[in-house]
């Protein structure tokens, strides 16, 4: 079974590899187009999706960006760059720049992704002829790529719309709101971690990794609507665990389902991998796990990821009926699970290999919900 499944349906990538197909019959110069997102939440830059047909790939690369960068300037003017000379232009000044030297290109164009005004991220143009772009090309490309500026809005406002959909939810639901919003934070991030570590082993590609995070927030929230709070208090002690995590993980299901509807009748890559974390998170892969007992091959890599992510913060977190354990106490109780068979052992090597970075998640304070 593919580890990929239903990953590619309605993704960024797709909607550029088209685009870069479209535009090759007018403009064969461009050998390179690639998207970065910005993220509010952490101010940063984040490599998300690109069709290279000459040259190395840049992804899992991030970089801060504020109002005083380069970068930052065309974010708040909304202008275009153009640098029709590479070679003599840039400097090494930054792990991107070394890269863009290195690579066959002689020109590049990057136009600022808005969204009403607001900044979504940056397209990256680049092509093998120097001074390639000049301004009817860059009109041109413009508008050639203005459907995919259109498809990263629709797929950002979907995913902005179930964040906040998550926020509401665990808010009207829940006493301990800042420790369930903790909890979701630190998830998604020690997902980011895994996630990017095992890349190559299980392909998946930055558009995916940053729909684990943002899934990663979501994974239990069937689990705070007001049906399951309902049905979970003051019957649950009688009513088989299965029975409650099934109801749980439906009405998780039912949620985004019926969000996703109201927002667009497109089915989104994002909405497949995000059903699979909400109903597979609590599997094992030794068929002992729960609702369904799946085995090793039935569940998908996203899932797996975010079981090992919600395992250890369930570990490491104090909580107001448990202490919290150490980092070291909690990787040895996921090495015995890894032994017995239960969670997948690349995912805790991943965290064994990044303890410094999940030390600063471990150790940080409370991230406002975007």
């Amino acid at each position: 079974m593919s580890h990929r499944r239903n990953l590619s349906r309605g993704s960024i990538n797709d909607e550029l590899k088209r685009a870069h197909h479209a535009i090759s019959p007018h403009a064969p110069e461009i050998v390179r187009i690639s998207v970065s997102l910005f993220d509010a939440q952490h101010v940063r830059l984040n490599t998300f999706a690109h069709s290279t047909l000459e040259g190395e790939p840049l992804v899992r690369y991030s970089a801060p960006i504020n109002a005083h960068s380069t970068l930052g300037q065309l974010a708040c003017r909304h202008k275009h760059r153009v640098i029709n000379d590479i070679p003599s232009t840039l400097t090494e000044t930054s792990q991107h720049s070394r890269w863009l030297l290195k690579q066959p290109y002689s020109a590049s164009l990057t136009l600022p992704v808005l969204n009403d005004g607001h900044f979504t991220g940056l397209l990256f143009l680049d092509a093998n002829k120097p001074h390639f772009f000049d301004n009817t090309t860059v009109d041109q490309l413009t508008s050639y790529t203005s459907n995919l500026a259109n498809a990263i809005n629709e797929q950002r406002h979907y995913i902005d719309a179930m964040t906040d959909m998550g926020y509401t939810v665990r808010s009207t639901n829940f006493d301990h709101l800042d420790e369930s919003l903790d909890h979701a934070y630190r998830v998604g991030q020690y997902a980011r971690l895994i996630a990017q570590h095992v890349a190559d082993l299980y392909e998946l590609d930055d558009e995916t990794i940053d729909h684990i995070v943002h899934s990663a927030e979501l994974h239990d929230i069937g689990k705070y609507s007001s049906l399951s709070s309902r049905q979970s208090s003051p019957w649950q002690e009688t009513w088989h665990s299965n029975v409650v995590m099934q109801g749980q993980i439906q009405q998780g299901l039912n949620l985004v389902n019926q969000l996703a509807k109201q927002i667009h009748e497109k089915q989104h890559a994002c909405m497949s991998l995000l059903q699979d974390i909400i109903r597979y998170h609590h599997e094992y892969l030794d068929g002992s796990g729960a609702p369904n007992g799946l085995s090793h091959a039935e569940i998908p890599i996203a899932a797996r990821i975010v079981t090992v992510a919600n395992i250890f913060d369930a570990l490491t977190s104090h909580r107001y009926y448990s202490e919290s354990w150490s980092l070291i106490h909690a990787l040895l109780e996921l090495e015995k699970m890894v032994a017995l068979g239960k969670i997948d052992s690349n995912c805790v090597h991943a965290l064994r290999c990044q303890q410094d970075a999940i030390k600063l998640i471990m150790y940080s304070t409370h991230v406002p919900w975007q």
